[in-house]
């Protein structure tokens, strides 16, 4: 058996992606939960600084949110948020960012997930 080239398994792969696509007749993402779409101001809090910064929550799920840095430039992997004033906050993990907006995880994932529940939707505005 001959050992295929990286770019032959890469083209196969893309293909094969691309059929099941195509089978189940909706985008193909690479998230495993769906978020949900959210404007909300929330404050993110870095490790040393005595101030927040206000940031703007575009999407959320019970594991992460997409966020909106507000021409924040410089930022840690490791940060919180709070969405109610800091009378609680969360750990988070910075995974991506595309210049003002970010991808986050939250370290505690039990903590938002009554945000993305369907009965909760009054805590959101």
């Amino acid at each position: 058996m001959k050992d295929m080239s990286l770019e032959r398994q890469y083209r196969e792969l893309k293909d094969l992606q691309e059929k099941v696509r195509q089978r189940e007749g909706k985008d193909w993402s690479r998230r495993s939960l769906e978020r949900q779409s959210v404007w909300r101001e929330v404050l993110l809090s870095i490790p040393g600084h005595i101030t927040s910064e206000p940031c703007l929550v575009r999407d959320l799920s019970s594991r992460g949110a997409g966020i909106q840095l507000n021409g924040l430039t410089l930022l840690p992997t490791e940060f919180s948020l709070s969405f109610d004033g800091f009378r609680t906050s969360s750990p988070c993990r910075l995974i991506w960012r595309q210049g003002d907006f970010i991808g986050l995880a939250f370290q505690d994932t039990g903590l938002y997930s009554a945000l993305v529940e369907p009965n909760t939707k009054p805590a959101l505005r």
